[in-house]
């Protein structure tokens, strides 16, 4: 009888762990987060620009592109923060402060981590505290800043002609699982040409040592943010005369949007010249081709472990930058070229050659990972998985989103292709039909034929707000949106 149940144990097991839908289910697999900076979505191949970004389009072909991603505040620290937490933090963001992560939010990596994930932080650190107070077992390439005070930047003028505002102090950090890594000024304070060149090859060592434990890895670029150095071994790959400039170029937005004398427009002060832009365009090209390139050698490391197709491998950017589009140059506005993002998803679980139009925001990836992972996803975040997305059909899924930035600037984009700016300090709403009208040039707010629309999304707007805590909403409630001139 023993020996009887023992063959049938041995038999089981055999069965069992040469299933492949039982490999699927037990197995965790690896996770690898590239994150750009400031990279707008329409100037890559993958969405019809004019960049080359073949091996984004690898990732494409191999998961979901998503066309309507979102992301919430539009400035690195905050719109990173959403995305760790899986929350809206309209009320933490609008008075302007490094937000602090309270200890009743469980934050992705300390959640990974917790669950027995290997987590490690590559590249641009730009929240509050240091990756191992936030659940990162050590960094790889850490890049933050602090390290060289009193010390200049050693590349003070951009590629561009302009003065450097940017990662002032900014420098690497030795490896380290404390956060106590030295710093390096050696290898350049400030952007440098081989800034992400040095990024990635941290990331592609991290890849190559991993042991037995599933892989969190962060991977966190500085470009194509400004100020703008030709990245190393792309120096004049752009030509300025052959950058087409965008549909909506203007030479200076038409009315103070909530930023129009911050650090990111004085680079180019208003009016713009079409020279001016077709340069910084130029290099900002180059920047994104070399995320590109960086992109497949990090992917190309995964399958040379035979890693690939066990990794959930997703990138995006923490919010466009507007470089001569509505007058603007930053990254400080509520259109489209700053608040819809690249989104790339493959992996285990995600479908091949997918393209996914519904809304969606960055605080969703957190819990997404956790369905992939099959993790449950803690009761703080406030976002919700994609799976679903793919899972169903669009027109099944209703999904709306939101943008803020201070307290200058308020936005909806609904399922339907709508979409209203509000902008409280000035009193006025922009409408927007995207479907009808992509770059957000025919203001439909004063058109009697739209009334119904706005005042819809004005009420869902003040709504949201209102549930989130906005500090708007309470303070300024003869500015309500529903009130607003246009």
């Amino acid at each position: 009888m023993q020996s009887h149940n023992l063959f049938m144990l041995c038999f089981l097991t055999s069965f069992l762990v040469n299933d492949p839908q039982f490999i699927v289910a037990k197995e965790r697999p690896h996770v690898v987060f590239i994150v750009a900076d400031d990279l707008r979505a329409d100037v890559m191949s993958v969405y019809g620009g004019p960049v080359p970004t073949p091996h984004m389009q690898d990732l494409a072909n191999r998961g979901c592109r998503f066309q309507r991603a979102t992301c919430g505040y539009p400035i690195c620290h905050v719109s990173r923060t959403e995305f760790l937490s899986g929350r809206s933090v309209v009320a933490e963001a609008t008075p302007g402060k490094v937000i602090p992560f309270p200890p009743e939010w469980t934050l992705w990596p300390a959640w990974m981590q917790k669950h027995g994930w290997e987590t490690i932080h590559s590249g641009k650190w730009h929240v509050n505290g240091q990756p191992h107070q936030r659940g990162f077992d050590r960094t790889a390439g850490l890049y933050s800043s602090g390290g060289a005070k009193g010390q200049p930047l050693t590349l003070p003028i951009s590629s561009s002609g302009h003065s450097v505002t940017g990662y002032r102090g900014w420098t690497f950090k030795a490896d380290s699982e404390d956060g106590s890594g030295k710093s390096l000024p050696e290898l350049g304070i400030g952007l440098m040409p081989d800034t992400d060149l040095r990024i990635a090859n941290a990331a592609i060592k991290q890849i190559n040592q991993t042991g037995g434990s599933p892989l969190f890895l962060t991977v966190n670029f500085t470009a194509p943010h400004d100020p703008l150095h030709w990245p190393k071994g792309w120096k004049d790959s752009f030509r300025a005369s052959d950058v087409k400039l965008p549909v909506n170029f203007l030479p200076e937005h038409p009315f103070d949007h909530g930023n129009q004398n911050g650090r990111d427009e004085m680079i180019i002060p208003a009016p713009r010249t079409r020279e001016s832009v077709q340069l910084q365009r130029s290099i900002y090209y180059a920047l994104v081709a070399n995320i590109d390139e960086q992109v497949g050698r990090i992917a190309q490391a995964l399958q040379s472990r035979g890693m690939l197709d066990e990794t959930i491998f997703i990138f995006t950017s923490d919010q466009g930058l507007a470089l001569g589009s509505h007058g603007l140059m930053g990254k400080q506005n509520q259109y489209e070229h700053t608040t819809n993002v690249p989104l790339l998803i493959a992996g285990p679980g995600v479908p091949a050659g997918r393209t996914i139009v519904s809304n969606c925001a960055l605080r969703d990836l957190y819990p997404t990972v956790c369905d992939l992972c099959h993790l449950e996803t803690p009761i703080s975040v406030q976002g919700e998985s994609l799976v679903s997305l793919w899972n169903t059909s669009s027109e099944d899924v209703t999904r709306i989103t939101y943008g803020y930035f201070t307290d200058t600037q308020r936005m909806i984009r609904d399922d339907e292709g709508w979409k209203l700016i509000w902008y409280p300090q000035q009193n006025l709403r922009q409408l927007f039909h995207l479907t009808a009208d992509p770059h957000e040039m025919n203001n439909l707010a004063a058109d009697p034929n739209h009334a119904g629309r706005l005042k819809k999304l004005s009420q869902q707007l003040s709504n949201w707000l209102t549930k989130q805590g906005d500090p708007v909403i309470d303070a300024n409630s003869p500015s309500h949106p529903d009130n607003a001139r246009d």
